[in-house]
């Protein structure tokens, strides 16, 4: 595989924001699309956002009372190009941001960057997070963005891949941070991460999961792990052991196990979910994981023996209860017709798994594709699934505690489907959920666009107006969110953005 530059995505980046927004706000309907949406080894993460109207929170300087709704929109260190941000909330509402540069080396180099924000303070000065020399890529079009996960009391781990020229592969690093101390020192996770994607969580004490795909011959992969302690030690990497299967749904052979996708809880437990194919017949695997037992429940979740279905880009989340919400895409030739869906499959704790359904009713794609799901569980047992049909199209659902799917809600017609991310999706304690997007509806415009879930009704808010893209989204238990962006300015290119919500009475 080989790298692609920072300029090469920027300049696709650069190309959707010449496009538009259409948006309706106060419940209306809005519509978006995810990056490389069918992709079999895609994955998501979840976030989301909604609005009332702007105010002028703090953004840097003294300390004010933010009013409810989103905060006006500032930039987080005034400097550019800069790219793919992504960023966590705590508690307290402090962000920490993480984001890409380029080098020394202009077009064919990156450098990672993070800055912490203080409520009612503002961003402190940026940190240059990779040691690299600035000189290659830490991004392909197929890679994981890099990412920052955090917990409520503040302590996060940046993660992000690196191109390594000596044996032309993707390492995955990491750089951990805690209120008291600061940035930590870079480690180097894994030397060589197969396909560049890999996912991660952390809970409440601090401690991280991150799983990636890594080859073990040169055609198997399995799924690989570590964990890091609020001690500062990562375990020694291992390989997700996966029983032998038999039956009419096994998958046998040389197997490819693909876009494992996390979800950790404030308890330290964890779901892990991925895909398994042998390239003519493909399965659905997840895991669960606690700090006493490791990887336990390692089993097929769903299994594919007809040449006439394909199922692709699984993500599962996890309550409270250990309850298990598990979200696939799926293909099917019926009658001469290709139908597509996101489906959906439910573990209930002490009873096991209930059989699945369909989130929404399938549609006839004459295309073929195949979106990738997006989910978001909060610890009371609401979830909330959001899908980019046909590519372009935003929908999103939202089930109670028990797994009733609930109306169909067609955010967007106009996703930008070319970015090379998916739009993020959260929920939180309440149960209230957020999306936000890039909307290329109106002419002349790109917008970011956050749309909220509370008491049964959907609202959006337009938070940044023009030339905006690749919004990076998080929310704590009390409904404060965070809300990144990169926006084009003319003098110096794009520039990361920033706007906070405060939650109403």
């Amino acid at each position: 595989m080989k790298p692609i530059t920072w300029m090469v995505m920027a300049a696709a980046l650069a190309l959707a924001a010449c496009g538009g927004d259409d948006v309706a706000t106060n419940g209306g309907a809005l519509s978006s699309t995810p990056s490389n949406p069918g992709s079999p080894s895609g994955s998501t993460s979840p976030g989301g956002g909604s609005g009332g109207g702007s105010n002028g929170g703090p953004t840097g300087g003294g300390a004010t009372q933010p009013q409810a709704g989103w905060s006006t929109a500032a930039a987080v260190d005034g400097k550019g190009p800069e790219a793919a941000p992504s960023v966590t909330i705590d508690a307290s509402g402090n962000a920490l941001a993480t984001w890409m540069t380029n080098g020394p080396a202009g077009a064919n180099g990156n450098e990672m960057w993070g800055a912490r924000y203080a409520a009612g303070s503002g961003w402190g000065p940026a940190t240059r997070l990779d040691t690299g020399d600035g000189s290659h890529s830490m991004n392909t079009t197929s890679s994981s963005p890099s990412k920052v996960v955090g917990n409520a009391s503040g302590q996060a781990v940046a993660f992000w891949t690196e191109w390594m020229p000596g044996p032309n592969t993707y390492a995955l690093w990491a750089r951990p941070y805690s209120p008291a101390g600061g940035w930590g020192a870079a480690f180097e996770v894994a030397p060589d991460v197969t396909g560049s994607t890999y996912t991660a969580g952390i809970d409440g004490q601090g401690n991280a999961l991150v799983a990636w795909t890594q080859s073990i011959s040169l055609l198997d992969t399995r799924i690989a792990w570590t964990r890091y302690t609020q001690a500062g030690q990562w375990s020694p990497t291992a390989l997700i052991q996966m029983p032998a299967q038999t039956g009419p749904g096994a998958v046998t052979g040389d197997t490819d196990n693909v876009g494992p996708m996390i979800s950790v809880l404030s308890s330290g437990r964890a779901v892990l979910a991925w895909r398994q194919t042998n390239h003519t017949h493909s399965a659905l695997w997840t895991a669960t994981y606690d700090a006493a037992n490791g990887w336990t429940d390692v089993n097929q979740a769903v299994s594919n023996t007809s040449l006439f279905t394909t199922i692709i880009s699984p993500v599962a989340g996890m309550d409270a209860k250990g309850n298990i919400t598990l979200l696939w895409g799926q293909l099917d030739v019926t009658g001469g017709k290709l139908t597509t869906t996101t489906m959906s499959q439910r573990y209930v704790s002490g009873t096991g798994w209930q059989p699945s359904q369909p989130v929404a009713p399938a549609i006839v794609e004459p295309t073929g594709f195949i979106a990738t799901p997006m989910l978001a569980v909060a610890e009371n047992g609401v979830a909330a699934a959001m899908w980019a049909e046909g590519g372009a199209a935003l929908q999103v659902s939202v089930s109670d505690a028990s797994g009733n799917w609930g109306p169909l809600q067609r955010l967007t017609e106009h996703l930008n489907g070319a970015a090379i991310q998916f739009p993020p999706l959260v929920v939180d304690a309440g149960g209230n959920v957020t999306a936000a997007w890039q909307d290329t509806g109106l002419a002349g415009a790109s917008a970011v666009i956050a749309a909220s879930y509370r008491k049964g009704a959907w609202s959006a808010s337009t938070v940044a107006p023009q030339s905006a893209s690749w919004p990076a989204l998080a929310v704590n238990a009390t409904g404060a969110m965070a809300l990144l962006w990169q926006s084009y300015v003319p003098t110096i290119g794009s520039q990361v953005q920033a706007s906070f919500y405060t939650p109403g009475a």
